[in-house]
């Protein structure tokens, strides 16, 4: 499937497969791509979930606090208002497809995707609140 766009957030690609304007708001469907070790920092959602599906890779999502395995071929969910980051522990490129109900989490990254660590924090922040989104310290 040809991704709808594509951009880079924090160096890290994001292809949308599907966006609010195709699901008239109610999902989005994202694959973002990993390097060893990448993954976002901690955060919550106060207005959507996400489903997790690993494609490729060997990756680890925090849950409770708890980092635990997640292997290629397996999911996990987010809750809205739960602390959570996912991380790729393997050697090799991963990619995971990211469902997100309500859409417009994708409007948040692509927004993001001009921006980078450390030096644009405070344009950072201030979009995530916007959007609903908390970055654990």
């Amino acid at each position: 499937m040809k991704p709808l766009k594509r951009f880079k957030v924090f160096g890290e690609p994001v292809d949308v497969l599907t966006d609010a304007a195709t699901t008239n708001g109610q999902s989005a469907t994202i694959i973002q791509t990993s390097p060893p070790g990448g993954g976002p920092t901690p955060h919550a959602h106060q207005r959507d979930d996400e489903t997790f599906f690993v494609l490729e890779g060997e990756y680890e999502f925090l849950r409770n606090g708890e980092w635990v395995p997640v292997p290629e071929g397996e999911s996990i969910h987010a809750f809205r208002g739960s602390t959570h980051a996912f991380r790729n522990v393997g050697k090799t490129t991963g990619r995971m497809l990211i469902f997100i109900a309500p859409a417009g989490l994708e409007a948040y990254l692509e927004e993001l995707s001009p921006l980078s660590p450390p030096d644009d924090m405070p344009q950072i922040l201030a979009i995530s609140a916007r959007y609903g989104v908390s970055i654990a310290s």
